[in-house]
């Protein structure tokens, strides 16, 4: 089984000190890098990549997604928002990753009423992106999104026939899918290509540890592992904490 651990459980230290914790961590092979604030700029930085590549981890980036939206009516918003989710891209071919989560946009409260616009205007941007990704050999990995007002996504059944049609795989977050009501068995498909693993009380999107929320963890694993997915599953929680206590709890499992 391919684990990862997130950036999201070690922003508050350097990128440094997250790769010394995370590759001496026992079951962890993968880190996922948040690419946005305060970490945008490192892809810029020969020092900076070179350190990372000098590590034994393999990576994921998780492409910029604060104040972006593919889906934006306002030109200039979609293409700055694609322009940085190439730059993920690009940053990934650098350190030799083949996997960008990318968010696939929000419905502002000015197109609420016009919401299948909106989703051809995201839908014009996911073959941008995936015309842009499949040149330079990476995976566009959509994710879907929680149940927030305004969150595109949500549904993973919809999310599913977009990217079937479109040839494009998923990052399926099965924590926000659960707050949007689906069960584990109702999570697989064949374009998952990237899971970020988490728990929550189903109506809150907290990353809590695994066990600790009301989602059927036990489950989950049943299905992806009888469905022979054979992809990451990228624990996505706050702190180290909370990942070495879902990394014991996947062996209480038995899956690791």
């Amino acid at each position: 089984m391919k684990i990862g651990a997130s950036h999201l459980a070690s922003e508050d230290i350097t990128l440094e000190e997250s790769l010394e914790i995370f590759e001496a961590m026992d079951k962890i092979e993968y880190f996922e890098i948040t690419h946005e604030r305060p970490f945008r700029e490192i892809s810029d930085d020969k020092s900076t990549i070179d350190l990372i590549n000098s590590y034994e981890l393999k990576y994921t980036i998780h492409s910029a997604y604060t104040d972006l939206n593919i889906a934006s009516f306002n030109k200039a918003i979609q293409k700055a928002s694609i322009n940085e989710i190439e730059r993920s891209i690009d940053f990934a071919v650098d350190i030799d990753s083949d996997i960008v989560v990318i968010h696939p946009g929000i419905i502002s409260y000015t197109a609420r009423n016009q919401v299948d616009l909106v989703y051809s205007l995201g839908r014009e941007s996911l073959i941008e992106l995936r015309d842009y990704a499949n040149d330079r050999g990476v995976n566009p990995c959509i994710e879907n999104l929680p149940a927030i007002q305004g969150f595109m996504y949500q549904d993973v059944n919809l999310l599913n026939e977009t990217l079937t049609q479109l040839d494009m795989p998923m990052t399926l977050d099965i924590g926000h899918a659960h707050t949007a009501g689906f069960a584990p068995e109702e999570m697989y498909f064949d374009c998952v290509k990237h899971i970020h693993v988490h728990d929550n009380p189903g109506d809150d999107d907290t990353h809590l540890t695994l066990g600790e929320g009301s989602l059927a963890v036990n489950e989950f694993f049943d299905v992806f592992m009888s469905k022979g997915y054979d992809g990451i599953y990228m624990l996505e929680l706050h702190n180290q904490d909370s990942i070495k206590k879902s990394l014991e709890y996947m062996k209480e499992l038995n899956v690791i």
